[in-house]
């Protein structure tokens, strides 16, 4: 029976040491009328008989049988036995043999599984002892049975089954009840205690001592009489076993009751009477359970006041049973009651219409992948005749092919249904007067992506009722490309509530392949519970005429009707923008006013056609001599205009001169007419020669007067300007050298004043030079050379260490939160001051907070994109320093850096506040700063207020601050005081 025995062997032969000899006769011997092995096998067990030494086995017939086959039909060996043997068994029954014949175990016996002619497997309880052992010993020779114990296994197996689920059970009721735990009083037919548990003591308050003396059941009762434990006239005990009590346990014994405890615990006692004449008598504390049992009661009470509330019931179908069970829910939904209707399959049908029941039959239709939930919104006739709808969410359990039982969940959505339908209808009236307006109406169901469009929607486009998917992207895909990406921002604004409606105006392909403006419109009507759009409506309008008149007109007011030039007009709008741009970056830029000498002969005698030949070519030479980022446009007449942007300097210029000279002065071929013209040309250069446009055009124009008086086909520069302006800046740059040096610069302040209250506890700070010959030099002057020659690194470090200074003594003279502004220009941020230390490590150094300073930087910092930028920035940020972007709205776009780089401040730029008045494109402009901002968390500030209206109109958009001559001009610190102690 053990693997790791030599199998038989025709030869068998004793191991060495074995002296066997001498008991080989009497294994061999036959048995098969040996009374014991008779009784074993009449007992229903199967013999087995294994020589040790040749690993041989004999089987009796009832060993066969016991597997399914006949008398002899089997090999009698060990390989007949062990084949036979489970693989999960085979370890355990070789450790037990080996257990076994080793002495390491007192006997052998062992459950194994063995595999029957039938391919079944067969519980076996083997069990086997050694009757034979050499002169050493050893075993040579062990016999045994095997009896068939397979229906014990079922038995053991089922009870373990049982044991499983009792245990589940056990384990819920303690859950529900948490957890019951018993004393127990064992009393004799003396009456008194044989045996107690511990807990008992502990429920009772009674001393193990006590117990374990063997009192009495009375003693015990009078005990704990006399100690007040049931309460005053036994109140603390249930009324059926007061009197047993205070008889001192006399009298009938109440199989049950309850009593509370001096604690406040409740106790269940119960009592069995035992044939001996005494008694087992349990204490259990059922506290929780009591408690458990209130609050179920009060749950119920919720539960149905919520179902009645919420128009809830459930509905329980035990279809194998023929049972029904509803709530009371269901019986208010159905407008009955229990004692008015008891509910039955056959009867409780009738409650759904047709339609209803058919529905239901549906669903649940296939037998094959036997649904087990459904989710119906159905139509039901209440006991009262009156027609309900309600949303029904069930679950179906299936046996054999049939659904045997059924759980609903029924509420009334009879409002919402008659809501939906009104919707409904209401919205068919709206989709006819959209229609009837030549809008077509779409309506998006977005979480699925389904879009329905109207018939006069397809026809818009040039399709037919069934030639476009009813998708979304079906006419996403159609858009233009241009616009897709501005038509998708629109929508998710709306989508994510930043806008009450959805609107754009976008190109669409039509059928043909042309385009068509429309102008969509639209608006989620309903949203999921985390806020999330479901569904959308909204309409097409054709705009197309309207898109190519506002092009025309655009077209006709900005550029020129015959050169197709930019006009008077446009020219003015480039113009204004690039001086922002320059007055940003620092750099210059030129206007150049051409005008073709001798175009009068031209008109004069080859006519005006010829003459308008001829303005066309010489627009078209001119466009070809300067930049794209150049603009040329045509004043009117034979006048151009050329803005050249970003100029470095004088002879870069010059290059750009003579090859316009050069292209106007060749020959122009007009028709059969060769024609000879050339040009004059006056520069001025911005802002070296002016800062205002009229100023601009004025120095170009008398320049270009000074052309042509000097022979024309030439260039002149605004000359007064040009040299004055050079040695301006030479000798400036010269003095700014030796200014600070010499105490010539002071700062003074400008007072910053919070709109909503007047208050002022802030100011900016500003440089002044005070030349010892030329008096007061601008900043506007001085500071471009400053950052031309790098000197504005020192000059900014000192207006900085000023500022702080000041702003530590005004924080405890003027307001302990007072903020000074202070000027970085970008060159300060590309070239630190020598020897000291980063503006933050400075304040701390001073024992000042961060926010005690607000660094002004331009909007052309933000878009450096170098890594020292970045970090000096998030540098002020980590010390608490705050940044304020000044001139906003002047120059580049620069709205993605607002979130990219922290800004607390933007400062609108005071040539949108000089023309502000109601009404105007500035206001509009200063509003919609004001919003973005504060949508960013970022306050602003308005720049040149100077009249009151600017003021009232600037704090009815919601502006936070503002500063200009109204409120007061730049002052020195003790006028500043000054100024401050008449404002309070």
């Amino acid at each position: 029976m053990n693997k790791d025995l030599p199998p038989p062997s025709d030869n068998p032969q004793a191991p060495p040491g074995h002296p066997s000899v001498r008991s080989l006769p009497e294994q061999d011997r036959d048995d098969s009328e040996d009374p014991w092995k008779l009784a074993l096998e009449g007992s229903g067990a199967g013999v087995w008989d294994w020589n040790l030494l040749t690993g041989a086995q004999k089987h009796s017939k009832r060993w066969e049988e016991l597997l399914g086959y006949e008398a002899g039909e089997l090999d009698k060996g060990y390989q007949e036995f062990i084949t036979r043997v489970h693989p999960d068994d085979l370890a355990a029954l070789n450790a037990a043999v080996s257990a076994y014949l080793e002495g390491r175990a007192p006997r052998y016996a062992i459950d194994v599984r063995l595999r029957c002619k039938d391919g079944s497997w067969k519980w076996i309880l083997s069990r086997g002892m050694v009757v034979s052992h050499d002169a050493q010993g050893r075993p040579l020779r062990m016999i045994g049975t095997h009896t068939d114990i397979t229906e014990r296994k079922r038995t053991e197996a089922e009870l373990r089954e049982l044991n499983l689920q009792l245990g589940e059970k056990s384990r819920l009721l303690e859950t529900t009840l948490a957890s019951i735990s018993q004393g127990i009083f064992m009393i004799d037919a003396d009456q008194r205690v044989s045996t107690f548990n511990p807990r008992v003591c502990e429920l009772l308050d009674l001393a193990e001592s006590l117990l374990a003396t063997r009192p009495t059941l009375q003693e015990i009762t009078l005990y704990q009489l006399e100690r007040g434990d049931f309460g005053p006239d036994a109140s603390l005990v249930d009324g059926h076993a007061r009197n047993y009590l205070a008889a001192g346990c006399e009298g009938d014994v109440p199989d049950q009751y309850l009593r509370v405890t001096p604690a406040g615990r409740t106790l269940e006692v119960k009592t069995q009477n035992l044939p001996s004449g005494g008694m087992v008598r349990t204490f259990a504390d059922v506290s929780d359970y009591v408690q458990a049992e209130t609050a179920r009661k009060q749950l119920n009470q919720l539960l149905d006041a919520t179902q009645s509330i919420a128009r809830v019931g459930g509905w329980e179908a035990d279809i194998a049973n023929d049972k029904v069970f509803w709530t009371a829910g269901v019986y208010r939904l159905l407008e009955t009651s229990p004692e008015e209707y008891a509910p039955t399959s056959a009867t409780s049908k009738h409650f759904f219409t047709p339609a209803a029941r058919a529905l239901i039959k549906a669903s649940y239709a296939d037998v094959v992948k036997q649904p087990t939930t459904h989710d119906l919104e159905l139509e039901m006739i209440t006991a009262k005749g009156r027609h309900i709808w309600v949303h029904s969410l069930g679950t179906t359990t299936w046996a054999q092919g049939r659904a045997v039982k059924r759980t609903l969940m029924l509420q009334d959505i009879t409002e919402s249904k008659q809501a939906e339908a009104a919707l409904r209808e209401n919205e068919e009236r709206w989709k006819l007067a959209l229609e009837s307006t030549g809008d077509g109406v779409w309506d998006w169901y977005i979480q699925s992506g389904e879009e329905f469009f109207s018939k006069r929607l397809k026809e818009m486009y040039g399709f037919g009722e069934d030639e476009i998917l009813n998708r979304a992207d079906a006419f996403d895909a159609r858009t233009h490309p241009d616009d897709l990406a501005q038509l998708q921002t629109d929508r998710q604004a709306h989508f994510d509530g930043l806008t009450p409606t959805y609107i754009n105006e976008h190109r669409v392909c039509c059928k043909d392949g042309s385009w068509k403006w429309v102008l969509t419109r639209g608006m989620v009507i309903s949203r999921d519970a985390a806020g999330k759009p479901l569904r959308m409506i909204g309409t097409h309008t054709d705009i197309t005429d309207r898109k190519r008149s506002e092009a025309l007109i655009w077209q006709q007011a900005h550029f020129d009707a015959l050169t197709g030039l930019p006009n008077r007009n446009m020219l003015r709008d480039r113009l204004e923008q690039e001086m922002k741009k320059s007055k940003r970056d620092g750099l210059q830029l030129a206007i150049l006013f051409i005008d073709l000498d001798h175009f009068k002969e031209v008109n004069d005698t080859l006519g005006h056609d010829s003459g308008d030949l001829l303005l066309v070519e010489a627009a078209r030479r001119i466009r070809s001599c300067v930049r794209e980022a150049d603009t040329v446009a045509r004043m009117g007449g034979d006048e151009f205009t050329v803005l050249l942007t970003e100029v470095p300097d004088a002879s870069g210029m010059e290059r750009i001169l003579q090859k316009l000279l050069q292209a106007l002065e060749a020959v122009f071929q007009l028709d059969d007419e060769l024609v000879f013209v050339s040009a004059s040309i006056g520069i001025t250069v911005y802002p070296l020669d002016g800062a205002e446009i009229e100023d601009l055009f004025k120095n170009a124009d008398q320049a270009l007067y000074a052309a042509k008086g000097a022979g024309r086909n030439r260039f002149s520069f605004f000359t007064p300007a040009l040299q004055e302006a050079a040695q301006t800046r030479g000798r400036l740059a010269n003095d700014l050298r030796t200014g600070l040096a010499s105490q010539q610069f002071r700062v003074v302040y400008q007072p910053i004043v919070e709109m909503a209250s007047g208050a002022i506890h802030k100011a900016e700070a500003l440089i002044r030079w005070e030349h010892p010959t030329r008096g007061t030099v601008s900043p506007a002057a001085f500071i471009p050379i400053a950052e031309a020659s790098g000197l504005i690194v020192d000059i900014g470090e000192w207006v900085f260490q000023q500022a702080a200074q000041q702003v530590q003594q005004w924080r405890v003279a003027l307001n302990p939160h007072f903020q000074i502004s202070v000027n970085k220009s970008p060159v300060q941020f590309h070239q630190s001051a020598k020897g000291n230390p980063p503006w933050g490590g400075q304040l701390r150094a001073m024992g000042l907070p961060g926010d005690s300073i607000v660094v002004e930087i331009t909007e052309g910092l933000l878009l450096d994109t170098g890594a020292s930028v970045a970090n000096q920035l998030l540098a002020l940020h980590d010390a608490g320093v705050q940044v304020s972007l000044d001139d906003f709205g002047t120059g580049y776009s620069s709205l993605s850096y607002l979130q990219k780089f922290d800004i607390d401040f933007i400062k609108i730029d005071q040539s949108f506040v000089r023309h502000l008045v109601a009404a105007s494109t500035d206001l509009a402009l200063c509003k919609a700063i004001i919003v973005m901002a504060h949508e960013l968390g970022i306050k602003v500030i308005a720049e040149g207020v100077e009249t009151a209206q600017q003021r009232d109109l600037l704090a009815a958009a919601g502006c936070d601050y503002a500063q200009g001559y109204l409120f007061a001009r730049p002052m020195s610190a003790p006028d500043f005081e000054a100024f401050m102690a008449r404002s309070i």
